[in-house]
């Protein structure tokens, strides 16, 4: 029986890497940068502002205008 030292263990499994250790962490990063890019983008169309910045991200544009005869109410 070959008895083997534990700097030989190591070298046939090499430590993991950054993304191997933290993998949880960087899918949890990556989902709530997504989820908060989904609301501003979702602040943006809903506002009836013609220029909008935020967050160093800015747009000019003209809202759709409504009037009265347009809109339905079901009830």
């Amino acid at each position: 029986m070959t008895q083997c030292p534990i700097e030989c263990v190591r070298a046939a499994c090499p430590s993991p890497d950054f993304l191997e250790k933290h993998e949880a962490f960087v899918i949890t990063i990556v989902g709530i940068l997504g989820g908060a890019l989904g609301v501003l983008l979702n602040y943006f169309m809903k506002s009836r502002c013609t220029k909008i910045k935020c967050c160093g991200v800015g747009c000019d544009r003209q809202p759709v205008h409504l009037d009265a005869a347009q809109v339905e109410i079901v009830t």
